[in-house]
């Protein structure tokens, strides 16, 4: 008689295997996750990939020498994370001075301090790590300075009728730059001499006239003729005006 056996079931390695299969797969996906996770967040906090946008990248201005109100230029940054701003020249200031992505920078240029000409600078946005991406702006600005210069500096005329006549013209020009605004009067309002055009822009021509008509005595008659040109170098310019009323036979005046 042959005994029956039950047949045998070996289960612990199995099982084993299937837990470590288990523990792996899930580490896997652990790892995976935390990697997605890293992706998509740097993908929304910072779509530029890291770089500071900056617009625009380059600012020129310019002010006339004397004036106090500051030039303003607004930037626009764009950034994922925290940026701060340098401008390392007195003359330039940025407000704020720092921040995050998106955001509108005000830079003012103080022009009370700078002498006549160009002036060059930068500002930089830096990451908050200041290991990071950086963006800078050059700035140009120009201290304008228009110079006034009026020819000849005098006038001189003799008269030897009574009713003598004298034209003559002024040349009114810019030895600087920016603009050149003027006005022109006499110091005295002498009726004996007339200006036929007292005020311009830029270069410019005066035409004037002088007579001895109408003056009831003979010797000599003085007037000032002043240009003025606000915020220009050498204004006011004053053109001294000479007028001799000689009877006749009179030595010449040397």
């Amino acid at each position: 008689m042959q005994e029956s056996r039950t047949p045998h079931t070996v289960s612990g390695p199995i099982v084993i295997s299937l837990a470590a299969g288990v523990i792996v797969l899930l580490s896997g996906l652990l790892v995976n996750g935390c990697q997605i996770s890293r992706l998509l967040s740097r993908s929304t906090a910072d779509p530029g990939g890291g770089s500071i946008v900056v617009s625009p990248t380059e600012v020129v201005d310019s002010a006339l020498a004397g004036e106090t109100a500051a030039r303003v230029t607004n930037l626009a940054v764009t950034n994922g994370g925290a940026w701060f701003a340098t401008a390392g020249t007195p003359w330039i200031s940025v407000s704020p001075p720092r921040g995050g992505s998106r955001a509108t920078v005000r830079l003012a240029l103080d022009p009370k301090s700078l002498a006549p000409g160009l002036h060059l600078g930068a500002v930089r946005l830096q990451q908050q790590d200041s290991t990071g991406p950086a963006a800078t702006v050059a700035v140009r600005f120009r201290i304008q300075q228009p110079v006034l210069d009026v020819k000849p500096g005098s006038l001189s005329f003799t008269a030897r009728t009574s009713s003598s006549v004298f034209t003559d013209t002024l040349q009114v020009t810019n030895d600087g730059d920016g603009p050149l605004v003027w006005t022109a009067t006499t110091e005295h309002q002498a009726g004996w001499l007339t200006l036929t055009n007292t005020a311009g822009s830029g270069p410019g021509k005066i035409a004037i006239r002088a007579t001895n008509e109408g003056l009831s005595y003979f010797g000599t008659f003085n007037e000032t003729i002043i240009v003025t040109a606000p915020g220009a170098q050498d204004s006011p310019q004053r053109i001294d005006v000479t007028l001799r009323r000689r009877k006749h036979g009179d030595a010449p005046v040397p």
